[in-house]
């Protein structure tokens, strides 16, 4: 009929990302009808935009360009005449550095950290900053044919500002690190803790900080690694299996060789943060984290003492044990980030960690991480206090309620001990929660 158009869906940016056509709204692309035939064939080109959302959040501007071309047996033996060219536009934001910025992600933040003002002064925005999102732009440009693969909207802007910060008169420095906090669920130490919790999908059995094992108890996680090890080497001498596996083999070894003889955090029980690899460098820098360096997370008003624990992607930034996770919101878990917005400041003091590394003593943490705050300024909030989940609760002494009559035993309320969720069956996840 005359002014009729013709719909053509757009499925082939969801085949690309390798996603179901429901993961993103289908897209509609409205051409004009084929002209009325006429004596001399009207060539009609076709170019109109529009818009999709991928899963993650990256928005997809499609069209389709026409022009006219050669027989269909000679366009069908040019590879350049059916082609689908992939660019992606990015903005890379610029950091915060003012404290008004900052102030409005926590409205709390300058009375809880009174120096803060003075050491914002004169702000410096730390190279971590630039390089971080320099290696951001470096994986898209690694992805761009993956788009399952590409940076979420989400995570590429997950860091507002990385300052580098020293008091005037005591000369401490710390790292002001601005973002959000997604969860991390690794660790395992068969000294304290028998068994722990593995269903995360993305669950490791060890964490970039560790130390010497205290006793013979084996890691709950040994014998299947030892497992995975030996299966392995007897693969990799069969000739159907992948070279890549027998480059796979040192990693396993190296795994096993650890479980054996080192102890390591445990997300469930222990607060600390994870950090990206690249700040590890370089090394002897005046701001460079290192393991075990303490670290100050402040929402609102409180703050909880925590340690550099765990070395993460150098593409992602704002990561949390699942213990310090969840006395932010209790809801947290392996797929339910607790702070989804900027509004999470992380202070990291470098060259303040304990030597040699061991197990947490939360009590002494508090206490360091307290000084480290006076050194900067003092602050002004609630500095909570870590029960230590990998020892039994203490029972108080009997007391007497207030209207016990003489000679009746009064009741006693014990403290509950607290014992983290076990299992050691690593594979199954859990139950998704809204990212």
């Amino acid at each position: 009929m005359p002014g009729t158009r013709n719909k053509i869906v757009l499925l082939a940016v969801c085949a690309l990302a390798g996603c179901s056509p429901a993961t993103i709204r289908r897209v509609e692309i409205e051409t004009p009808a084929p002209p009325p035939p006429s004596p001399t064939p009207l060539y009609v080109p076709s170019k109109r935009l529009d818009t999709a959302r991928l899963f993650n959040g990256i928005q997809i501007h499609s069209e389709v360009v026409t022009e006219k071309g050669e027989t269909a047996t000679v366009e069908r033996q040019t590879p350049s005449s059916y082609v689908l060219n992939l660019e992606v536009k990015v903005n890379v934001p610029k950091p915060s550095t003012e404290l008004h910025q900052l102030q409005a992600l926590n409205d709390q933040l300058p009375a809880a950290l009174p120096g803060l003002e003075g050491m914002l002064a004169t702000p410096k925005v730390s190279h971590f900053y630039d390089d971080f999102y320099r290696i951001k732009v470096e994986s898209l440009q690694q992805n761009l044919v993956r788009l399952d693969q590409l940076l979420s909207r989400h995570h590429f802007y997950d860091c507002e500002t990385i300052l580098e910060l020293e008091h005037p008169k005591t000369k401490r420095r710390a790292l002001l690190i601005q973002a959000g906090m997604d969860v991390d669920t690794d660790g395992s130490d068969g000294d304290r803790i028998p068994e722990v919790d593995a269903s995360s999908s993305t669950f490791q059995p060890t964490t970039s900080y560790h130390w010497p094992k205290k006793t013979a108890i084996p890691n709950p996680f040994l014998p299947a690694y030892e497992a995975r090890l030996a299966q392995a080497e007897t693969d990799a001498e069969t000739v159907e299996r992948p070279q890549d596996l027998r480059a796979a083999l040192p990693g396993l070894r190296d795994e096993v060789n650890q479980l054996k003889k080192k102890s390591f955090l445990v997300a469930s029980a222990d607060p600390y943060v994870v950090l990206p690899g690249f700040m590890l460098s370089p090394a002897g820098s005046p701001f460079t984290p290192k393991l075990g360096d303490f670290c100050v997370v402040i929402y609102k008003n409180t703050f909880y003492p925590a340690i550099f624990g765990d070395v993460g992607p150098s593409d992602k930034l704002g990561e949390a044990s699942l213990r310090l996770s969840r006395e932010i919101d209790s809801r947290a878990n392996a797929n339910f980030r607790p702070v989804g917005e900027l509004k999470v400041s992380y202070l990291v003091f470098p060259g303040s960690a304990l030597t040699p590394a061991g197990p947490p003593e939360l009590d002494k943490w508090s206490e360091r991480c307290a000084a480290l705050l006076n050194e900067i300024g003092g602050y002004k909030g609630e500095l909570h206090a870590w029960v230590d989940l990998t020892k039994p609760s203490p029972t108080p002494s009997p007391v007497p309620s207030p209207s016990a009559t003489p000679g009746e035993s009064p009741a006693v309320s014990a403290a509950p001990s607290i014992t983290p969720a076990v299992t050691a069956t690593p594979g199954i996840s859990p139950a998704p929660s809204p990212l």
